[in-house]
């Protein structure tokens, strides 16, 4: 399990999904197809947990 916390938690991989979100999200504009919001919504959510977990092993570590 720390393992994926670590990757999870990794900067690049952050803002990669961040990246990847943003290019789905043009897809979706440009071709007007509604599955491609699929990708834009799990790309952004992946980018948030990891995220949280960046900010919870940060808390966890000062303490």
């Amino acid at each position: 399990m720390k393992s994926a916390r670590k990757i999870l938690g990794n900067f690049w991989f952050i803002h990669s999904m961040v990246l990847l979100g943003l290019l789905a999200l043009w897809g979706f504009i440009e071709q007007e197809n509604e599955y491609i919001l699929l990708g834009v919504y799990m790309s952004f959510s992946g980018a948030m947990c990891g995220a949280f977990i960046r900010v919870v092993d940060t808390i966890r570590s000062k303490k």
